[in-house]
């Protein structure tokens, strides 16, 4: 009986969850895109080094300067440090360069969160299907057995039969249990992503496969990451362009008194022409610079081969799973239905026994589960396809 009473509870509960709003993958992408911290961070990342941008053209605080000409008086001044053109302009195109990697880095962060959301509702999708399944199951196993305790009182069924039928009503009810709580779990964890209260999280579709379009071996030429390396490598290659620039002289210039109290011109310009003496510390720069660019030239190779690498895994993932698919798709089904209603007729008619008609439904059911694990299989390898396209 704890069996038929978990089953009908579920049930009603599970009547009163499509009762309340459904979340459509969209809806849930969208919520998630809102609020998830990685893409809010990738976007504080860009507003950083568009600020830093504006700022290329850097002038140092000019000098307030008090001098005596003569000796006998003070005079105020001013004078400007400015740094050659070619500095700016060279730290300009960084900046412009960091932009570009900053956006690079939003349609990682973007592209990351569509997967993570894109997996948790496929999750979601795969228990619903499989709580059908359990309640469907418990409560046949259930009756089964309340059927078969009720023959045995009788004396026509034996101990054995009995037995088994009760052994297999405990574990289809541990089963439901077990789904039950995987279902909240799926429920709580598109809840954290998206935001909405975990109690109110359905899908709103018949658990399918995903559309995917023909693919093939051979990875993209170029993709999220391999892009994100090249233009990581391309700011470094800007950086040194940047440090070699300061070899540049710099210029001064100013306004000052240099002259006696009564001079008919009190205050004169004053210009001056910095030069990179301290050959050392532009050395080191460039030097670092260089090396920094020779490490990220070979980090865009390392991401290249690590990005073939995966989508190498993630071609072999999806085939092996479209091919189990269209196993259960062209056969697998067909046969669960054809063995549940043969073993449903057959025990009725006397001709099987009851040891033989639980092993039937038993193998029907564990058809289904197969079915939805190599469904849920190959929709994850789909969503990884498309994020590794970028898509």
């Amino acid at each position: 009986m704890k069996g038929i009473t978990l089953t009908f509870l579920f049930m009603f509960g599970w009547l009163g969850l499509y009762a309340q709003t459904s979340i459509s993958l969209d809806s849930a992408i969208a919520e998630a895109l809102k609020r998830h911290p990685h893409l809010q961070a990738a976007q504080m990342e860009l507003e950083e080094q568009r600020a830093l941008k504006k700022g290329s053209f850097s002038l140092p605080d000019p000098q307030i300067l008090l001098e005596a000409p003569t000796g006998e008086f003070f005079t105020p001044g001013v004078q400007q440090t400015v740094d050659n053109p070619l500095v700016y302009i060279q730290q300009s195109k960084v900046g412009r360069e960091k932009i570009k990697l900053a956006e690079a880095g939003i349609a990682i962060s973007r592209s990351s969160v569509i997967r993570q959301v894109s997996l948790a509702y496929n999750q979601l999708q795969y228990m619903e299907a499989r709580i059908r399944q359990a309640i469907v199951q418990d409560s046949i196993f259930t009756t089964h057995y309340l059927a078969t305790d009720k023959r045995h009182k009788v004396g026509d069924v034996g101990l054995l039969e009995l037995t088994s039928a009760e052994a297999r009503a405990g574990e289809a009810a541990v089963e439901l249990a077990t789904t039950i709580s995987q279902l909240n779990g799926a429920r709580q964890g598109l809840s954290l992503l998206t935001g909405v209260n975990n109690e109110e999280l359905r899908t709103d579709r018949e658990y399918e496969k995903i559309d995917c379009d023909d693919v093939g071996y051979d990875a993209p030429s170029s993709g999220l990451f391999v892009d994100y390396a090249d233009q990581n490598s391309a700011v470094a290659r800007q950086e040194l362009k940047l440090a070699k620039s300061g070899l540049a002289p710099a210029f001064s210039v100013g306004y000052m008194n240099q002259a006696e109290r009564n001079s008919a011109t009190t205050y004169r310009f004053q210009f001056g022409l910095s030069l990179p003496l301290w050959f050392w510390t532009h050395s080191s720069r460039i030097k670092a610079a260089k090396a920094n660019a020779e490490k990220t030239s070979f980090e865009s190779a390392l991401a290249v081969q690590n990005f073939n690498f995966k989508w190498f895994n993630a071609i072999q993932e999806f085939e092996a799973s479209r091919a189990s698919l269209e196993f259960f798709d062209s056969k697998g089904l067909e046969q669960s239905d054809v063995i549940l209603d043969a073993a449903t007729r057959l025990y009725a008619a006397g001709e099987i026994s009851y040891l033989q008609h639980l092993f039937s439904i038993s193998q029907a059911f564990n058809i289904k589960t197969n079915y939805y694990e190599a469904l849920k299989k190959y929709n994850a390898s789909v969503i990884e396809l498309n994020y590794l396209n970028g898509k």
